[in-house]
């Protein structure tokens, strides 16, 4: 079943074009709030701030097409560094703050970055300096062979404004703008080739179908560097004259807790885990969450019950369910915030209005009919290309414009889509098939679940074993003989998990996706030595 794109209007637009209509439209509305540092930027004073920071990057040389790495934690200068690159015609690279000296030293060969904006509390080594013709410091003080963040921008007050007038005249929607690359819960991460057009019109059509709009103050917590931060969140809410709201560098749940109700925040972003931190924490009181009304729960599947918490007891009522990966430059389906609350609870909702999606059967490839579990897999504003790897994208998009996402699920007549799995997450133990998906939702249920992980590992005769690892809330009881006891009561034999433990964390990209294989690792090392 396939389900058509709308013919609503498309914006030929690049990002740069868009901040200065915005600007120009809500010049004295709030656009960038630092809660840490007390910067407060209205989109007049925001403009300025990024139109600076364009001219400096000219001054020092950075062409259209250049790969500019962006190391840092969540900032003010993260997000005007993004705008500014865009600006000039700049392809931004952002990398995860966190990423150690292999990871950023693939990165930055991986993808020709030849110029680096970096936090100043994180070190370079010494053999990537060698590789980079400009590193920028974000900070007053003076680095040798460094620029400050001070220096970049006085450098930008000294150029001709004329400059970058120019430059934004030679920057179409079709140009690359950034290089986002995978998670890596598996493999080597990906460099994600996307450009101004998709990524506006898929901010554009999501903003629409969460309804937000220039009153919104949205609460930014999830990483910059990841495709949530950067364009689910920010390019979102800028693109339509809101607020964002910095509570913190890095996830802070009392900073956050703090700023949600100090900044009246009406919109909340996060993964599942996240926002289960946040409520489950001892500073948590339901009362000053008032303001919140809307948001979107993407990242991974959310648990029927988080969802329920949310809505009913919280009040978080327009709060909406997405689902969406980096090749489709960021959301592929999403609820509506006035779809009732079983459909939120129970699918990632129906594709925006920008693009296709349809399931498929993996083995022959024929397309399934409503309530048939298939691959599912989207068309429309999808990436231009894996950086440098042809065979990935060829392999990833067939020759019918279609991405293949690797994930399961079913879609009913109304266009609503379930997911059901991963097809490299399937655990097939002696022939039967198990879904883990499936088993979650179920111990969810139980009283003082607070998030649960269900995998497969290798087992040398049984072919795969399945295990249950579970995180209580704290101060709740819960027995590994209880938990056993009550799953047996509720699953047939066949896909009942023969391990369970608990745990009081999982392994988790910074992005909040739980590595899988990870906990198959290690569990393939605890139970079978």
């Amino acid at each position: 079943m396939t389900i058509p794109k709308s013919n609503r209007e498309i914006t030929r637009k690049t990002i740069g074009q868009l901040l200065n209509d915005i600007a120009a439209e809500y010049p004295n509305n709030m656009a960038l709030v630092h809660s840490d540092s007390n910067i407060r930027h209205t989109y007049n004073l925001f403009l300025s701030e990024i139109n600076r920071a364009a001219r400096g990057l000219i001054k020092m040389g950075i062409k259209k097409g250049d790969r500019v790495a962006l190391w840092a934690p969540n900032s003010p200068e993260w997000i005007i560094s993004q705008m500014a690159l865009a600006k000039i015609g700049a392809i931004v690279v952002p990398v995860d703050h966190g990423a150690g000296k292999e990871d950023l030293r693939y990165i930055l060969e991986q993808s020709g970055s030849r110029s680096i904006i970096m936090a100043k509390e994180l070190e370079l080594e010494l053999k990537l300096q060698s590789i980079l013709e400009n590193t920028i410091v974000i900070d007053k003080k003076l680095y040798p062979d460094m620029t400050s963040w001070q220096e970049l921008m006085e450098m930008g007050d000294k150029i001709d404004l004329k400059a970058l007038a120019q430059r934004e005249n030679e920057i179409t929607p079709d140009d690359p703008v950034a290089t986002m690359y995978t998670s890596g819960t598996t493999g080597k991460p990906k460099g994600v080739v996307l450009d101004h057009y998709s990524l506006v019109n898929k901010s554009i059509f999501s903003a629409l179908r969460q309804g937000l709009n220039n009153h919104d103050r949205l609460c930014l917590f999830f990483p910059l560097f990841h495709m949530f931060g950067n364009t689910c969140i920010v390019l979102a809410g800028l693109i339509k004259g809101a607020s964002i709201i910095i509570p913190c560098a890095t996830f802070e749940p009392s900073k956050i807790l703090s700023a949600i109700t100090n900044e009246k925040c009406t919109a909340i972003y996060g993964s599942p885990s996240m926002l289960i931190t946040l409520i489950d924490h001892t500073e948590f009181i339901p009362e000053r969450w008032k303001t919140l009304r809307k948001g979107t729960i993407g990242g991974a599947p959310c648990p029927i019950e988080l969802m329920r918490k949310l809505v009913e007891d919280i009040g978080i009522s327009d709060i909406t369910v997405a689902y969406g990966i980096t090749e489709a430059s960021s959301w592929i389906t999403m609820t509506r915030p006035d779809d009732p609350l079983d459909i939120r609870v129970s699918t990632i909702g129906s594709a925006l209005e920008c693009n296709e999606v349809k399931i498929l059967d993996p083995t022959t490839g024929e397309d399934l009919p409503p309530h048939s579990q298939g691959e599912l897999c989207t068309r429309g504003f999808l990436m231009k290309e894996y950086y440098n790897m042809p065979a990935a994208t060829a392999s990833a998009i067939d020759k019918q414009g279609w991405f293949h996402t690797g994930d399961l699920g079913e879609m009913d007549e109304n266009g609503y889509v379930t997911i059901t799995g991963r097809l490299k997450d399937v655990i097939v133990r002696e022939g039967v098939a198990t879904y883990p998906t499936e088993l979650e939702e179920i111990i969810y249920k139980l009283p003082g679940v607070s998030e649960v992980q269900v995998f497969g590992f290798p087992h040398p005769e049984k072919g795969q074993e399945i295990a249950a690892w579970v995180k209580i809330k704290e101060g709740t009881q819960l027995s590994l003989e209880s938990l056993g006891k009550y799953v047996k009561d509720t699953v047939s034999k066949e896909k009942e998990p023969d391990y369970y433990k608990l745990v009081t964390e999982f392994p988790m990209t910074r992005s909040g996706k739980v590595q899988k294989f990870k906990l198959a690792e290690m569990a393939k090392k605890e139970y079978l030595g």
